[in-house]
């Protein structure tokens, strides 16, 4: 268990922001994290993973350990009361823990912090505080059993960061902005924990320094203006003395200045001008590795590196529409990561789209078998059986899809569809009213009704749902041609003609037009009309109209 504490002399140079990147990197190789807040005045960890932890659920933290200490002599046998889960699985199935400070938003947490005697606790014969630090460290050991223990200090020369810092860290991060208030302080803490004399475990923490903001000049010919800032930094921490050898930097950023977020594990544009590049993520990058010398396998970092790989991959298939560029990388991406169910959904759901039923079968299948729970492919399934016209087979999938989500769209309007085909309207109309009920926004949905309400001979329940859709969605090409269908039934040729050609105009397209010419006899009776094949050639609608 290896123990890294987050310094800062002044707040600010996104001290926490850092740590929080290299937490979620650790987790994505596997890693199993705990973070712990220690900067009590001004916590921030909670915020930061915020879209991962569940506020509500954080009770009690740093402050509670302590306080419960001091003012109950209260020792807690276990420090799970005091973690809240973070909702983050890495990449390689690690995993983060938060001790936060504790409920910020309460006003019993002021009220605790404000009766520490840090004096009493600290600088007391006892000692109390030192061995009540180690005893949270050991409980977390028992308990948590990670492979990291990263600590957020507060900020300034405080008996509780100086504790963090020398007592529970094996490695120091000190990170300073470019100002002389800054760097002269952070100066004076590293002085001190390279002094013997506050070596209170007899092995004094391994120092690193980080200058933060610093502009990134792209311009080779500005590159000089931070060696400069560097080389002066350097100068002011070590004074004569070899206290670092090393300075790293974080370049500043403009999406971080508009809104926080993490950049570790950020998905590069591959394809963006290197004058548009800041290179924050390598400079995070870059801090991770030294922090982790020796910590990581070459197996770990080979396998995350070709799951991060395949996870470019995949968002690259996203961003483009070829499908054929699509299929390739998608392929490359299954080849870097046999498990990723997210690669062999989308593979799935392109099959589909070409109509390559069996091709999407398979995809399905396999996206499923590694990811059970999730009904999208249950429901690619669904649809491949659909298009194999496997119908009994889709419909228990389909079943089994709302079963455990009785709103699930895809699988009421497919069902919808498949009893169509099945010619058992009824049960079709069943679930089409299901689905306008759950979604009365859904202009498809009411025409489906009303094109079930037409095969049904219903002709006026037909007209009040496809009007319904039309209502929603004016220029519906679907709607437009079920509209020319129940005027077709009724043999009134010039609304059919009407409505036909509005479909035409609204983008129906020559490959679905035939596939409902075909399904649909209402077509038969105009197939050897000039005016109903003038009206296919004015709107440039192939089909082949022989059976």
């Amino acid at each position: 268990m290896k123990t890294i504490t987050f310094y800062s002399y002044k707040g600010g140079v996104g001290r926490s922001l850092t740590l929080s990147n290299i937490a979620m990197r650790l987790a994505d190789l596997g890693k199993k994290v705990c973070i712990v807040d220690f900067d009590l005045e001004a916590p921030g960890l909670h915020l930061k993973f915020n879209k991962h932890i569940n506020q509500s659920e954080i009770n009690k933290g740093i402050v509670e350990y302590i306080s419960d200490f001091q003012n109950k002599d209260f020792i807690p046998k276990s420090v799970n009361e005091y973690v809240t889960d973070v909702n983050y699985l890495g990449t390689l199935n690690g995993s983060i823990k938060l001790i936060p400070a504790g409920n910020i938003y309460s006003d019993e947490y002021w009220k605790n912090l404000s009766s520490i005697n840090w004096k009493e606790l600290f600088y007391s014969n006892e000692n109390n505080g030192v061995n009540l630090l180690l005893h949270l460290k050991e409980l977390i050991k028992k308990d948590l059993n990670p492979d990291f223990i990263l600590i957020d200090s507060r900020t300034g020369i405080t008996d509780i960061s100086g504790i963090a810092m020398t007592l529970l860290a094996d490695s120091v991060v000190t990170l300073a902005a470019n100002n002389d208030e800054n760097i002269s302080g952070t100066a004076r803490i590293i002085k001190s924990l390279m002094n013997n004399e506050n070596n209170l475990l007899g092995k004094l923490p391994k120092i690193h320094f980080v200058l933060t903001r610093i502009p990134y000049y792209s311009s080779p010919d500005e590159k000089h203006k931070e060696i400069r800032i560097i080389r002066k930094a350097l100068a002011a921490i070590n004074q004569n003395d070899n206290l670092i050898e090393k300075v790293f930097v974080i370049h500043s950023d403009r999406d971080l200045e508009e809104e926080e977020r993490f950049k570790i594990n950020t998905i590069s544009e591959r394809d963006i001008s290197i004058d548009q590049i800041v290179p924050i993520e390598e400079d995070y990058l870059m801090l991770f590795e030294e922090l982790t010398k020796g910590d990581l396998t070459e197996e770990e970092l080979f396998r995350f590196n070709a799951l991060r790989e395949s996870e470019l991959l995949i968002e690259e298939a996203k961003n483009t529409t070829d499908k054929a560029i699509k299929i390739n990388k998608l392929k490359k991406a299954i080849e870097l990561n046999a498990n990723s169910h997210e690669a062999f959904g989308l593979m799935a759901y392109i099959y589909n789209d070409l109509k390559e039923y069996d091709e999407a079968l398979s995809f399905a299948k396999k996206a499923a078998n590694i990811d059970n729970e999730n009904l999208n492919y249950k429901f690619n399934i669904g649809f491949s059986l659909f298009g194999l016209l496997k119908l009994d087979e889709a419909v228990l999938v389909l079943e089994d899809i709302l079963k455990l989500n009785e709103k699930h769209y895809g699988a009421l309007s497919l069902l919808g569809n498949l009893y169509c085909k099945k010619l058992n309207y009824e049960k079709a109309l069943g679930y089409q009213l299901k689905l306008v009920e759950y979604f009365p926004d859904s202009h498809g949905g009411y025409n489906s009704v009303g094109n079930t309400y037409r095969l049904l001979k219903q002709y006026e329940k037909a007209f009040e749902y496809v009007y319904k859709s039309l209502e929603l969605e004016p220029k519906s090409s679907f709607a437009s041609g079920t509209l020319a269908e129940i005027y077709g039934e009724i043999n009134n040729n010039d609304e059919f003609y009407k409505n036909l050609q509005l479909s035409f105009i609204f983008g129906m397209t020559s490959e679905n037009f035939e596939r409902i010419m075909k399904e649909d006899e209402v077509y038969k009776k105009y197939l050897k009309e000039d005016r109903f094949l003038n009206l296919l050639r004015t709107y440039r609608i192939k089909v082949n109209l022989i059976d």
